[in-house]
């Protein structure tokens, strides 16, 4: 490997970890408001939601709310109700397996 391309890959790395680990050094000893602290506890669930959204409602760069040509989208109503009812995380993640190996099994 050259001495370029290693070069790159550090600085690419450094790049890469710097804009992760400096909110950390530099709020680790802040004493942020709570209101702040818990609109930043809504941040994961948003973008968790946001990727799931877009798997399950945009196939070839088009919306799909139909239900006869969009397979995810009934095993993801089926996994939301279970999860809602349950409030279990295997259940859910069970009824999600099940229910979309049968969806493409079936279609």
């Amino acid at each position: 490997m050259s001495r370029d391309i290693l070069l790159l890959i550090i600085l690419a790395a450094v790049v890469t970890y710097l804009p992760r680990f400096l909110p950390i050094l530099l709020l680790k000893n802040a004493n942020l408001p709570l209101w702040f602290r818990k609109w930043m506890g809504y941040i994961p669930i948003s973008i968790f939601a946001s990727l799931i959204a877009t798997d399950i409602f945009f196939q070839e760069d088009n919306v799909q709310f139909d239900l006869t040509s969009n397979v995810k989208l009934i095993p993801s109503l089926i996994t939301l109700f279970v999860a809602y009812k349950t409030k279990n995380m295997i259940y859910s993640i069970l009824a999600g397996v099940i229910s979309i190996a049968l969806m493409v099994w079936l279609t």
